[in-house]
């Protein structure tokens, strides 16, 4: 199966799946702060092309910065932001993003193009990650958010790398049974 159909297909499975929990999802956001409920930002996706990338609003509107890393406790993040990222809820708007054909299900993050140039001129290498598009989630991403900071972007490189030179639809489904699995448990992603 090409990944694309695939990709298609997964995304359309979860969509059906999680609709029933968006509008409470979205009448929580609206009803504990102002702003909207979808927060929009431009990352760069395959070959480098911009796209605008879809996630629930976590933080006080107008809080964000570039460059900012939002760890726990961030006193920005609103009530049901803390929720929505300790379950990776706050990601199921790029569902979207798979079904348009910006992202892919299984593949390295989507990153704003400030920070992929930056990356790129600290490590040439880096500009291998707009070589395939990028996904919801992938082999950094099932280590967890901390194990990726702790290492560098090289470590989490070398992760991405190894996914776009051997990526198929068997390495997809066992990062997607993964990913799964940690978010259940509330951790990593």
């Amino acid at each position: 199966m090409e990944k694309r159909i695939f990709d298609f297909l997964a995304a359309l499975a979860f969509l059906v799946i999680i609709v029933p929990v968006v509008p409470f999802i979205a009448v929580w956001i609206k009803a504990t702060s102002s702003g909207p409920i979808i927060f929009r930002q431009v990352r760069l996706g395959y070959r480098g092309a911009p796209f605008t990338m879809f996630k629930f609003r976590t933080m006080e509107d107008k809080t964000w910065q570039p460059f900012d890393v939002v760890l726990s406790g961030d006193d920005r993040v609103t009530e049901p932001g803390r929720f929505l990222r300790k379950t990776h809820l706050d990601e199921l708007p790029q569902l979207v993003n798979v079904l348009l054909g910006q992202m892919s299900m299984v593949g390295p993050r989507p990153l704003q193009a400030e920070i992929i140039e930056k990356r790129i001129q600290e490590v040439s290498a880096y500009a291998h990650r707009l070589d395939i598009r990028p996904g919801l989630t992938g082999l950094e991403q099932i280590q967890g958010r901390m194990w990726s900071l702790r290492r560098g972007i090289r470590c989490g490189l070398r992760l991405d790398i190894f996914y776009i030179s051997h990526h198929c639809i068997w390495l997809d489904l066992r990062i997607l049974c993964r990913t799964v699995s940690t978010v259940l448990r509330c951790k990593g992603i």
